[in-house]
């Protein structure tokens, strides 16, 4: 039982990664979008996520589109559902971050929207994105794709 503790808890720390890399920019973009909605929703920074949204608005919306072709590949209305099911998983997730952290959240993430705007391009945000590790292990959204491998608690639980 100790060692299943273990392995469930080593897949929750595990890093968020598909085996598509641009599968993993386009999660990595839409946890980004979320944790900035999360920051202005929380505290109280509207303008600035409004801004970022106006500014950013041709690559957010190709990226949204890219989300939801990824869910809806195969069968539209089970993949609507995974999508929305996916966009909410993450805005609980990063929630629960802003919880968690407390007071101190506001204070640690407010910087997020300066150094978005400060980026000199719609190119850069993607890899800024990146940096910021916002997916967590637990969404598993490259799962739902053939080519990306269950995740390792799945696989141990299966023997």
């Amino acid at each position: 039982m100790l060692s299943t503790l273990f392995a469930s808890t080593a897949a929750l720390a595990a890093p968020f990664r598909c085996a598509d890399p641009e599968a993993q920019a386009m999660f990595e973009l839409s946890a980004l979008k979320t944790e900035l909605m999360v920051v202005a929703t929380t505290c109280d920074t509207e303008k600035p996520y409004n801004d970022f949204i106006t500014r950013y608005r041709s690559t957010l919306s190709s990226n949204d589109m890219a989300v939801i072709r990824h869910f809806t590949g195969r069968d539209r209305r089970a993949g609507q559902r995974a999508n929305d099911t996916f966009i909410t998983n993450l805005a609980n997730a990063r929630a629960q971050e802003a919880n968690r952290v407390g007071a101190d959240f506001c204070a640690r993430n407010a910087r997020l929207f300066q150094e978005v705007m400060a980026l000199p391009s719609h190119a850069e945000l993607a890899p800024y994105a990146a940096a910021k590790d916002l997916l967590p292990a637990t969404l598993g959204s490259c799962a739902s794709s053939a080519s990306a491998p269950a995740p390792a608690a799945t696989r141990r639980a299966a023997r």
